[in-house]
């Protein structure tokens, strides 16, 4: 006789995802008022809730202090898991992809067909931004514009290079040749035989 388990036998496998994953930050404050809600200390306004996904208990244990640098905080939720992914204003010089106007992309790409999601736009920001312009340093700059007081139009005046601490040595031309229309010359440094 052959033996048979029976799945009454068998002992139940645990789905390690179904467990109550430790929080690695504090629960977040979160207040809804209105079209508006608190989070912590910032005032974010609601701009879309498809599907009526925002849940303020799920939103408070998944908010990390971490978000509150982005103008936007997208948030999917896909079997009962939110998911959420800051963005910033199109001003704020950061990777494409962390900007306002792929949002829609995102949400194409990456979230759950179908599912529901939110989008938060910051009202009342802490954070500032520094001046979004690069300033790029030329490395060497030969002429300096100046403009008199009186004058309108602009001078030029020019710099004086320095001179090299590197001093390179001397060297003396030796011989020209000519071979298949190529010129060369070849040089010997002064003093050495």
């Amino acid at each position: 006789m052959v033996d048979q388990k029976s799945p009454i036998d068998e002992p139940k496998k645990e789905n390690k995802f179904e467990e109550q994953q430790p929080l690695r930050h504090p629960l977040a404050a979160v207040k809804i008022v209105g079209k508006q809600i608190k989070i912590n200390k910032q005032l974010y306004q609601v701009l879309v809730d498809k599907q009526e996904a925002l849940d303020t208990d799920l939103l408070s244990k998944k908010y990390d202090p971490y978000l509150d640098q982005y103008d936007y905080i997208v948030g999917d939720v896909s079997s009962e898991h939110l998911r959420l992914k800051g963005f910033f204003k199109d001003k704020v010089q950061t990777a494409i992809d962390r900007k306002e106007q792929t949002i829609a992309d995102y949400l194409m790409e990456y979230c759950n067909p179908g599912g529901g999601y939110f989008i938060l736009q910051l009202v009342s920001p802490v954070h500032h931004y520094r001046n979004t312009k690069f300033k790029r340093r030329t490395s060497v700059t030969r002429y300096k514009k100046q403009t008199a007081p009186n004058n309108k139009t602009a001078t030029f005046k020019k710099y004086k290079k320095s001179a090299s601490r590197i001093k390179k040595p001397k060297t003396v031309t030796v011989k020209k040749a000519q071979a298949n229309n190529h010129t060369f010359v070849i040089k010997k440094r002064k003093g050495s035989n």
